[in-house]
């Protein structure tokens, strides 16, 4: 409990909610009822600032770096059903600025130890009509975010939000990376356009701007509220709230709550987006870390997956079926064989055969064997990655998912897959209904000490450092539309994901094919990445389940298998060495004393090279997997060098290339 900021009223501290100021220092400043200067609170080096102000009677806030303006005055505020706007006739009543420093280290991640260093503004507001609420405004050194506070009060007994005032009318004409919005899919390919010439997109949206600044928009904390887009109106962009069908409202909720933060990420070069944690440091501390956390444990996998999505095998059950309990031990015995600790199957649960909306998540097809395969799996150190596709059936889903879980957790199943393929009846898949449908799902997982990676769900908003179980979501146009579609994924998406979908949270891209050529149906369709690429992809692309997508005969022939075989899934720190939004990535992360660098290319072959000065000191063994000179895109010349952290190392990158290298002390 704490005392609110509004009055006499004591707010409840919930999981959608206020941040405990017990555990705060503060400088508290009086401010005047009608203070025409508004309020500002900035980073802990002074960099970045954020003001609050009213303006006329309208609240809003601004965002420089240094002397530089990013965000010019934007509006602030909440559009009610009744009408009305918290922000549109307001004025400021008082305000309180507090700091923290402190230090958290996650289960698993990008970095072992993370700060959360921040300033923290809160203003309070009392609207002409006596309705008061809060504006909560953040500056860390890597970027600024802010929040709406609505205490309980008479007159407001909950909140009935038809959309949001938030605007974001960013100063000058910036170079944009955004996605067309849609609320049902993050699967469609990004863009790059100026900020004037973007469209409606969904979140994170990127931007560079002339003084060399980088900004990207996302929000941070979504719980019990619709997700959030952008859309440009009248030179700006505004926060649109996804709408529930059928409703005026996009969220009806209570009172006594905050709002989810909107995170305005900023760093000086694109890399310092990555290596940013502002949207994790937005979120609660983990809500399931007391006691055995044993169980959340990042994995490689295997999976009876790319067969199907090459048309070679069915998910319904036939001749054709791909998880019969045979194939599943044949891929099982390969991943132990090389030291893979999953194996996902998709299609083992009856119901592929219908719309699969109506699937049933604990009874197994005639031809798999679920408690043989995960005992089989057990014996050999290999997890069964259980799959669960709804077929966008959320409720007959809700209505099985204590007995699938019971289940799963009395086999010894830890992982678990989960689909919401087609339209959901009377939702959205981002609306208010299914974000907290997602969040129902990882807290009863975590009952059950299960991990989970979520396809076709909202996009992440740091709920890892809350649920470190939550090991990945898709929300991103990945490796299956290389099969299943003929413009597949173009060389400039996969780097523009870095520095986009990526600040959101860890991403399931499925990567790892080693025959990128493949195309058994003969459509013509291939991987547009060359087999270095997709070793890369492991150490660019942050996430809790790293899948080995490509058929095992195919693995087996490939060099690229040993690094595969090295590569970690979680690390202790990561450093972006060289970077360009859409043209090119170098970023080394670390593990142990060991240390792996993913380089990537997009549309254009280029060399790259990058100091070693992030190794420590002594002689290391390099041990590179590059585009080939000859053989074509699937070829790899893997090589083995001395250096030390004086040296300086070369990606040489084919179009759509890429090179992976594992540094290890020699000796």
């Amino acid at each position: 409990m704490r005392r609110a900021l509004f009055g006499s009223r004591v707010l409840r501290v919930v999981s959608a909610g206020l941040v405990s100021l017990a555990t705060l220092s503060s400088e508290t400043v009086a401010v005047g009822a009608q203070d025409p200067r508004g309020q500002v609170v900035r980073s802990p080096d002074g960099a970045l600032s954020l003001a609050v102000s009213v303006q006329d009677g309208r609240l809003v806030y601004s965002v420089r770096r240094g002397d530089v303006v990013l965000v010019q005055p934007s509006g602030l505020g909440l559009r009610l059903a009744d009408g009305s706007v918290l922000g549109g006739d307001v004025r400021m009543t008082g305000s309180r600025v507090t700091s923290r420093d402190t230090t958290w280290h996650p289960r698993w991640g990008a970095d072992s130890r993370i700060r959360d260093h921040y300033r923290e503004l809160t203003v309070r507001l009392r609207q002409a009509d006596g309705r008061v609420f809060g504006v909560v405004a953040r500056a860390y050194d890597d970027g600024v975010a802010f929040r709406y506070e609505v205490p309980e009060q008479p007159g407001l007994p909950s909140l009935h939000i038809v959309d949001e005032v938030t605007e974001f009318a960013l100063a000058g004409d910036p170079a944009a990376w955004w996605t067309e919005r849609d609320f049902d899919t993050d699967e469609n390919m990004w863009r790059s356009s100026s900020y004037s010439g973007m469209g409606a997109s969904n979140t994170p949206v990127t931007f560079r701007y002339g003084s060399g600044a980088y900004l990207s928009i996302h929000e941070a904390d979504l719980n019990d509220y619709a997700a959030m887009t952008v859309v440009p109106e009248s030179g700006r962009l505004r926060a649109a709230l996804v709408p529930t069908p059928g409703r005026m409202e996009a969220v009806v909720t209570r009172t006594g709550r905050s709002t989810p933060w909107r995170v305005l990420t900023i760093a000086g070069t694109a890399g310092g987006l990555i290596e940013s944690h502002l949207v994790e440091n937005l979120n609660p501390p983990c809500a399931i870390c007391r006691g055995d956390t044993s169980w959340i444990r990042p994995v490689k996998y295997v999976g009876i997956w790319w067969l199907i999505q090459h048309g070679q095998a069915t998910w319904k059950t036939g001749p054709r079926h791909g998880a019969t309990t045979r194939r599943a031990k044949q891929y099982i015995d390969f991943a132990a064989a090389h030291g893979i600790q999953g194996l996902l199957a998709e299609g083992w649960n009856r119901g592929w055969e219908g719309s699969w909306a109506d699937q049933d998540f604990t009874k197994a097809t005639p031809d798999f064997d679920l408690p043989e395969v995960v005992a089989y799996g057990k014996g050999k150190g290999v997890e069964f990655i259980a799959h669960n596709e709804t077929g966008a059936g959320v409720d007959d889903y809700e209505k099985q998912i204590d007995a699938a879980f019971s289940l799963y957790e009395s086999l010894g199943i830890h992982y678990l897959k989960t689909g919401y393929v087609g339209k959901i009846p009377g939702h959205h898949h981002y609306d208010q209904r299914m974000v907290g449908h997602y969040r129902l799902v990882l807290e009863k997982a975590a009952q059950h000490r299960i991990n989970v990676d979520c396809h076709e769900c909202v996009h992440a908003t740091g709920e890892a450092r809350t649920f470190p179980n939550a090991l990945a979501r898709e929300a991103v146009r990945g490796q299956e539309w290389d099969a299943i579609d003929d413009e597949g994924d173009t060389p400039e998406h996969t780097l523009i994901l870095p520095f986009t979908r990526m600040l959101s949270g860890p991403m399931d891209f499925t990567p790892g094919i080693m025959d990128v050529l493949w195309d058994p149906r003969r459509s013509g369709r291939r991987v547009h990445t060359t087999a270095a690429k997709q070793l890369a992809y492991y150490v660019a692309y942050l996430s809790g389940v790293q899948m080995a997508a490509d058929l095992p005969e195919h693995d087996a022939k490939s060099p690229g298998l040993r690094f595969i075989e090295d590569v970690p899934v979680t690390w202790d720190e990561t450093k972006v060495l060289s970077s360009g939004i859409g043209d090119h990535l170098v970023i080394a992360r670390r593990s142990g004393a060991d240390w792996y660098v993913g380089a990537m290319t997009g549309e254009r072959a280029q060399t790259v090279r990058y100091p070693l000065s992030f190794l420590g000191a002594g002689t290391w063994v390099a041990e590179s997997y590059s585009d080939a000179r000859k053989g074509g895109p699937g070829a790899l010349d893997a090589g083995r060098s001395v250096v030390t952290r004086d040296d300086t190392f070369a990606a040489v990158l084919q179009r759509g290339g890429g090179q992976a290298v594992r540094f290890r002390l020699a000796g």
